[in-house]
């Protein structure tokens, strides 16, 4: 998927975070956002690799794109290490909206015919049934659909 993609994906699973309560939106979309982009940490290239190059390069060398940072190992490595920095009182508002992104990025590259290793250092990808090509007008329409999805689930409650 493209930045923008993944950037609405992020801003819509930082909304349902909010919409739960277990963080403001305020707080939540930014978070949720700067997950969505974190998994491509391994693509120097990338909106996010191309900011911290020497880290992208070296995590790209060592387990390429679409390796360890798009896997469920990734997720829980992320969540132990934002608990044991954060303090388990501000956790949960910080924790889950970053984790939501995140989780969110998986989900879309999922929808990807390449698909992600979500049980990596398995290789195998896992896609989902619907698959769209990255950059094209599927992809560009998915986005919109899950615009106005979440505009009519969530646009009430706020």
């Amino acid at each position: 998927m493209m930045l923008v993609s993944h950037l609405v994906f992020g801003a819509v699973a930082g909304a349902v975070v909010a919409h739960f309560h277990i963080s403001p939106l305020w707080l939540s979309m930014p978070l949720a956002m700067g997950g969505a982009l974190l998994p491509d940490i391994d693509h120097p290239k990338s909106a996010l690799g191309s900011r911290v190059r020497p880290v992208s390069t070296l995590i790209a060398k060592v387990f390429g794109h679409r390796g360890l940072t798009h896997s469920l190992l990734a997720v829980l490595g992320l969540s132990w290490l934002l608990l044991h920095l954060s303090g388990h009182k501000i956790a949960s508002s910080t924790l889950a909206p970053l984790l939501a992104g995140y989780l969110s990025h998986l989900l879309a590259d999922g929808l990807t015919p390449m698909g992600v290793p979500l049980f990596w250092p398995v290789r195998v990808p896992v896609r989902f049934p619907l698959t769209v090509r990255t950059g094209s007008a599927a992809e560009k329409l998915l986005t919109l659909a899950v615009v106005v999805g979440s505009c009519w689930w969530l646009g009430p409650h706020y």
